[in-house]
């Protein structure tokens, strides 16, 4: 008897459903990764994107984001178990190693360091600071404020000293710099207990459209000498849990390229898929504006080159880290990234 086309496809169809037996078959369940981040800010854009985009599902994946308030925080708890990947400054993970602890750095996430500071409308009044002046001019009149950082050595912390050094200032001395927790520098500003802080969008950027503040200094926009292209914020692993999930792992860079090209093509749509996810209260147009205005802090695509690692340590160097003895192999894994070429 001749088999019809439509028979074909109608057995082929079945035998997607089901087994042995006509038994059905079920879907493989998601492999679920927790991944801990500092807060909910652009410093790890891709990875949200890829997440609300349906991405990282469309990889068998499962995401379970944990906010931890800091960096610091974030590194201590993958060390002791309680995530499988963490994001980081590629900075902190360079020091970590000179502390003889193993981290593997396997993706970047901002491929420019986008901290970008600002100060309230008051304090720069008080201190007659404009947006339009020259950066080290800007600089220089942050003397006397207080300004917030999520850490002693954080990012953060590094972006305010960094700063204040090409301003030839003492930031122990000319300013007052407090620790705060990241999602509690808007509030904090707005409340007048800090005049300013640095991080990465959207709260800064939230701050700016609502007038509460105006722009000190923008690494974002290529205006700090010596950070033109700096890889600021990776993922990373224990190098046992890099091995032990290297497909999923895999998955995950393919993901994060995806989200990179939507945030360089379609600002937009990437603003429309985290607004619900992460920031339901933040207005969506914000989000539209400050993903297209730094849309150039993730590269479309990722690297992780001698060049980068270099770069990174070098700036560590300008606030007295010995970090001599640290090697790109010992920080850096680009063997999942490799695999997407």
């Amino acid at each position: 008897m001749m088999t019809t086309r439509r028979k074909l496809l109608q057995v082929a169809a079945l035998g997607m459903v089901c087994g042995v037996g006509g038994r059905a078959l079920a879907a493989p369940a998601p492999k679920k990764l927790t991944i801990g981040v500092g807060g909910y800010t652009f410093a790890y854009l891709p990875l949200f994107v890829a997440n609300a985009s349906g991405f990282l599902a469309d990889e068998g994946l499962q995401i379970d984001l944990v906010q931890t308030g800091s960096g610091a925080t974030a590194m201590a708890a993958m060390l002791g178990g309680s995530f499988d990947i963490c994001g980081l400054v590629l900075s902190d993970v360079i020091l970590a190693a000179t502390k003889a602890q193993k981290i593997s750095v396997f993706a970047p996430l901002m491929t420019q360091y986008a901290s970008d500071a600002i100060i309230s409308k008051a304090a720069a009044e008080r201190v007659g600071l404009k947006p339009e002046m020259p950066l080290i001019e800007r600089i220089k009149r942050l003397k006397g404020l207080t300004l917030a950082v999520s850490g002693r050595g954080s990012g953060i912390d590094k972006m305010w000293r960094y700063l204040f050094k090409l301003a030839e200032m003492d930031p122990d001395r000319d300013v007052t710099l407090t620790v705060i927790k990241l999602d509690q520098m808007y509030p904090a500003l707005r409340a007048g207990q800090i005049d300013g802080y640095n991080t990465t969008a959207p709260s800064n950027s939230r701050a700016i459209e609502e007038g509460l503040a105006v722009w000190a200094a923008r690494p974002s926009q290529g205006e700090v000498p010596g950070l033109e292209g700096f890889v600021y914020t990776i993922l990373a692993a224990s190098p046992s849990a890099l091995q032990s999930n290297r497909a999923e792992l895999t998955g995950l860079a393919r993901g994060l390229a995806r989200a990179n090209v939507l945030i360089n093509d379609d600002p937009m749509r990437a603003a429309e898929a985290v607004h619900q996810a992460l920031w339901s209260q933040t207005d969506l147009s914000l989000l539209q504006h400050a993903i297209a205005d730094q849309h150039t802090a993730f590269a479309r695509r990722m690297t992780l080159t001698q060049q980068i690692f270099d770069q990174n340590k070098d700036f560590m160097r300008g606030f007295g880290d010995d970090v001599k003895s640290v090697s790109y192999k010992d920080v850096i894994d680009s063997s999942v990234i490799d695999a997407l070429t």
